[in-house]
This record gives C-alpha cells, structure tokens and sequence, in this order.
C-alpha cells in the first residue's frame, strides 16, 4: 500500500517495489486504488507462485551449501560472494525537489536472490509461470518485471526487514547486471532468462519512472491509461476501478 505523510515542508511516500512497479510498469490506475487501502483478493496464479518462491527457497537450504557472508568480504570487491535466496531486503531512497513541495520516496522490496561475480553485482528475480511458453517470442521482460529488478540493483541492502541506518550495507562492484528467470510453475526449472548489464539508458528509464510515480502519487499529475483491454480483463483491481475498459 502507498503511504503519504506530510512532516514540516517534506512530504514521506512510501511504497513496495511491487506497487510501484506494477503501476508504472502494467497500470498508472494502480497507484490511487492503492493510496486508498484497495486490495485485491490474491489471484490463484498470484498463490501457487508465491508456492513456488517458497519450494525454491526451502530446496536451496537444505541443498545448496552456503557459507556466511563476513562484512570484510562483503566490502571486498574482488570476492565473489552468494547469500541465501529470499534473505537480503532492499530500500532504494530518492528525494524530488519540485517547485511547490520535497518529495522523499522510500521503496521497499525483498529481493530472490543478490550475488557478487567477477565484480559484478547480480540481482535475481524468479518470475513462476503457468505457461512458460508465452514468453518463447519475447525479446524483453515485460516493464514491470524491469522496473522491479531495477529498483532492487540501485537500492541500499540489509538482512532486516525493518533496519535501522546502521544495519544497511554496500556491496562494491563495477558494473551491475540484472537476470529475470522465467520458470515452470510445476518444475520450478528455468524456461527462459533475460539478462543484461544496466547501462545509462536503463538507469534513466528508472528515474524517469520513480519521478512519475511520484508526482502522480502526490497529485501532480494524472495517471495516463494504456487503452488495453486485454490489462483491464486481466487486472485483479478491474472491480474496483472507475477507469476500466
């Protein structure tokens, strides 16, 4: 859910990665249902992936043979390292100064999987699909699953899901570099990855799209709508919006 508190002259938005990018991502309409409290009843596609998440997780635990992570590797560069799937949350925050007001946005997420390779900072999100095969003529991920990884590669970590200033840690690398797996829903085995190493041009389609998100959150702007009618069919907010097609 989008929060907006007002403190003195800054306004606090806070909001999941998720909410953000599934509205500037998929729907602009999103983004006021979810300032009012709306949510929707959990899809069955939305259930049996956060099984699969959770079938992922507990495989590479009792599997995958993970050393702790020290701090003194952690700042190291040069040392390739690995953390557990599911165990490090991330929070990206981007303040706007706009004529009339100053905007702090604050995302939070919790990442599948974040690793260190060749100095290379790796982010992993795990997309569980129905049917894998819809994706076999895509070129890219769809934006909102970009927008995620994204917001997840320039967000500052920690292992806590509330942490406090001194429980947030960099990771220093050269280069960043995002990975979406399209997995089988029932093998859990990948179909299909999009990867690529962040460049200029996805680092502002970022903030291009964090801006938007947020004048549009505060009521700056209008949401634009996509004119589809196939992401209206397919929304699990369609009950709920004055805007559906």
């Amino acid at each position: 859910m989008i929060k907006i508190n007002k403190e003195n002259d800054i306004t606090f938005l806070t909001a999941s990665v998720t909410d953000f990018a599934d509205s500037l991502g998929y729907c602009e309409y999103k983004i006021p249902l979810s300032i009012k409290g709306v949510r929707p009843k959990p899809s069955q596609s939305l259930i049996q992936g956060t099984r699969a998440h959770h079938a992922e997780e507990k495989y590479e635990a009792e599997h995958a043979e993970l050393e702790p992570v020290s701090i003194e590797q952690i700042e190291d560069k040069e040392k390739d390292i690995e953390f557990a799937r599911e165990n490090i949350h991330s929070t990206l925050i981007m303040p706007f100064e706009f004529p009339k007001e100053n905007v702090l946005l604050t995302l939070s997420g919790r990442i599948d999987k974040i690793l260190r390779v060749d100095e290379t900072l790796i982010v992993q999100d795990d997309k569980f699909a129905g049917r894998p095969q819809i994706y076999d003529n895509k070129t890219q991920p769809y934006p909102s699953q970009l927008l995620q990884v994204l917001t997840y590669l320039n967000s500052s970590f920690s292992s806590k899901r509330k942490p406090d200033v001194d429980d947030f840690f960099e990771m220093p690398h050269t280069q960043k570099k995002w990975q979406i797996r399209i997995c089988d829903r029932k093998t859990r085995e990948p179909y299909k990855v999009f990867s690529e190493i962040q460049d200029a041009f996805s680092l502002h389609y970022l903030h291009v799209s964090l801006q938007k998100f947020t004048t549009i959150s505060i009521g700056m702007s209008e949401p634009e709508h996509h004119n589809s009618v196939n992401k209206c069919n397919a929304c699990n907010l369609k009950s709920f919006c004055d805007y559906r097609i």
